[in-house]
């Protein structure tokens, strides 16, 4: 099992106590696995991911369990917890601007992390970029790696942002709201993408989204997250069928539908 969290439990030091933030979430991902955690805003979705990979600070106070690959994250030393991140693990953001240098070309960016992390020849790194800028659809990898993020649009960027979390052979992927800010078209571009590599790498996935009917569509199955406590657990396509949960069916009759004539 490439993820598994078990009873994982948050919180922050407050003037009347603890607050608590993430309640018991307990998920599994496996290789080959796209799995979906869904819920609105604030719900902890992107919460769980931090705290996986412990990314907050002592103020934090976590109990529980993280398995990556095995390895126990909440009990790990400060070099496994960069050994894991840097090596087992890759995190794609919502916002792929973010995640770039403004002022740095998008190659340099890209194979630094190889290069000064990695220990990897730069001709090699260098290589290795151009091979999965075309992997994840972009033509004329060597021009797109001479660009700065600015003359790249968003739906390219994405592509730019995943290539890099693949540049390291990872083999588990969190993707938080990855897709959220692209097109529709854009978006489906970009979801092939991602199951290709599932498929070809054997990786897996842990796909945090708030829209319900890409998560069905796509997802091995489904959790879904309220004030940090995981109240169901489905199978993917049977998502919309199957819910009982109150908060679940409501999220459901929340989402956006195409009826006819509602382009009118």
């Amino acid at each position: 099992m490439l993820l598994q969290i078990e009873n994982l439990s948050l919180s922050f030091a407050g003037d009347d106590g603890p607050i608590p933030v993430l309640r018991g979430v307990s998920l599994n991902v496996d290789r080959g696995e796209l799995v979906g955690l869904v819920g609105e805003s604030g719900s902890g979705k992107s919460t769980t991911v931090r705290a996986a990979l412990r990314l907050y600070g002592e103020e934090a106070e976590l109990g529980g369990s993280v398995r990556i690959d095995g390895q126990e994250m909440l009990g790990a030393d400060p070099a496994t917890l960069r050994r894991v991140r840097a090596d087992d693990t890759a995190l794609v953001q919502q916002d792929p601007r973010a995640a770039l240098n403004p002022v740095r070309r998008v190659g340099d960016s890209l194979t630094e992390r190889l290069i000064r992390v990695h220990g990897r020849p730069r001709a090699e790194a260098h290589d290795t970029v151009r091979e999965l800028l075309t992997a994840v659809g972009l033509t004329h990898p060597e021009r797109r790696m001479r660009q700065y993020p600015h003359e790249m649009s968003g739906g390219m960027l994405q592509r730019v942002v995943i290539a890099g979390a693949l540049s390291t052979h990872p083999s588990l992927i969190f993707a938080d709201e990855a897709t959220s800010a692209l097109d529709v078209t854009t978006q489906a571009e970009v979801i092939a993408i991602v199951q290709r590599q599932i498929r070809e790498r054997g990786l897996g996935v842990l796909f945090i989204t708030h829209d319900l009917h890409l998560a069905a569509a796509i997802c091995d199955r489904v959790h879904v997250l309220k004030h940090g406590e995981i109240v169901e657990s489905l199978a993917g396509d049977r998502l919309f069928a199957d819910a009982t949960h109150p908060y679940t069916r409501s999220l459901i009759s929340a989402a956006p539908t195409m009826t006819r004539g509602s382009a009118a």
